[in-house]
């Protein structure tokens, strides 16, 4: 996957920009991400992605006092959200 600077879909597939965790992996690449990652990758507020959480309109789990947002999951309800909003990528 191209690095991207804003989230996109390419080959009918969802491309997310990098933004740095601070643990030497790229949330891009980890298999579950913090809030605040999340909340960069797609380019919202922390806070709002902390409501979308709560809400249950983000896909996540808890671990521990922890959430966590498992990446495949966000990626797929993103594509099936844009999918929705747009139709089928060409």
């Amino acid at each position: 996957m191209a690095r991207t600077t804003k989230p996109r879909i390419s080959d009918g597939q969802l491309e997310l920009p990098d933004a740095g965790s601070g643990y030497g992996e790229e949330p891009s690449q980890a298999l579950l991400l913090t809030v605040k990652e999340a909340a960069k990758l797609m380019r919202i507020g922390r806070d709002m992605a902390y409501a979308l959480v709560a809400e249950g309109r983000i896909p996540s789990i808890r671990l521990g006092r922890h959430i966590r947002i498992p990446r495949a999951s966000l990626i797929a309800h993103l594509q099936a959200k844009a999918e929705k909003l747009h139709g089928e990528a060409s």
